[in-house]
């Protein structure tokens, strides 16, 4: 059961969405820097349009326990009203999520680029191995437990300064890299801040 509810915990608040809201001031957007690219307003209506078409994710995640037996979760959620901001380099949404038909989430969402220290795109599968990895898992955790999403999924992960994590996920491996790709840049242009390691 210990492994059920830490796979849960997993897929729930680190390798898919969001564990915290990131909170912001509204202040002007920074001159785009001379390294040339998309504009700011450019970047943001790009990430703002990838990101309201995703639609609702409906998967089920399969929890292969060698201890404490198998399971499956089913979850659905959705994303929708984004906004991206270029003038507070902020995106806004609201997000919906249950799992086995409970609502878990239903709340209004927002952070600020400014805040961003990494932007990281991988499968789901590979982010779980990072969370055993960053956990510190014991050996025979990590050779007893897995998970497998249905459908494969890939998730675009943002950490801040206080290691909180934001993740958005997508079925469309293309889709996740160009979101992956234009929220790096926006990071850049809203003079994001810098991880020192």
């Amino acid at each position: 059961m210990k492994n059920i509810l830490r796979a849960e915990f997993v897929v729930f608040s680190v390798v898919l969405f969001s564990i915290t809201a990131v909170a912001q001031q509204p202040v002007p957007a920074p001159p785009k820097p001379a390294t040339g690219g998309p504009t700011l307003a450019a970047t943001m209506q790009l990430i703002q349009k990838e990101m309201n078409t995703v639609g609702r994710l409906s998967f089920v995640v399969h929890l292969y326990d060698q201890v404490e037996g198998n399971g499956a979760s089913k979850y659905i959620e959705e994303r929708s009203k984004v906004v991206a901001d270029p003038v507070t380099c902020t995106i806004r949404y609201h997000w919906w999520k249950s799992i086995h038909g409970d609502v878990v989430n239903d709340e209004d969402v927002s952070f600020s680029f400014r805040d961003v220290l990494s932007i990281a795109m991988m499968s789901i599968d590979q982010a779980e191995k990072k969370q055993y990895e960053q956990e510190k898992a014991y050996p025979e955790e990590k050779q007893t437990l897995h998970m497998e999403f249905v459908p494969q999924m890939y998730v675009v992960i943002m950490r801040n300064a206080e290691d909180d994590v934001e993740g958005f996920g997508f079925i469309d491996k293309k889709q996740a890299e160009r979101v992956a790709k234009a929220m790096s840049h926006a990071v850049e242009l809203c003079g994001g801040k810098k991880d020192k390691f």
